[in-house]
């Protein structure tokens, strides 16, 4: 397929014809790195006045963000109250818990592994291990 021809006319046509493959190559790797990276996370089920909770807070909490997990496993939190009582909420995920913290490694839309409370920040680490290394 030849893009550039000698002639003016067709030449300006083959230059569209580049600038929509371009631009449809662009959004396509736009809608796939999107959906790639997007949905890979960690989500943490936790409450208020669970002391579990606060203790990883102070010990994994604060450092977490700086991690190489956290670049491939972006965390989020959700209250374990709002997944409970708020439809919807509820509707949408099935998180299958009633214990905090919960911890709940997602690739894509599929479940790798779940954490199911908290000890020790040596513990959560080696869990957290087990649970890349078996993906």
């Amino acid at each position: 397929m030849i893009f550039f021809k000698k002639t003016k006319k067709s030449f300006s046509y083959d230059i569209k014809k580049v600038e929509l493959l371009f631009f449809s190559l662009v959004i396509f790797f736009l809608f796939l790195s999107k959906s790639t990276f997007a949905e890979n996370k960690l989500l943490m089920i936790t409450a208020d006045y669970c002391i579990y909770c606060q203790i990883w807070e102070k010990e994994i909490g604060k450092i977490y963000p700086k991690t190489e997990i956290s670049k491939s496993f972006p965390l989020e939190r959700i209250e374990l109250d709002e997944y409970l009582f708020n439809n919807d909420i509820n509707d949408n995920n099935n998180y299958e818990t009633k214990i905090t913290p919960t911890f709940v490694f997602y690739r894509g839309n599929n479940e790798i592994g779940r954490i199911t409370g908290y000890s020790s920040a040596e513990m959560f680490w080696w869990q957290v291990d087990e649970i890349l290394e078996r993906d």
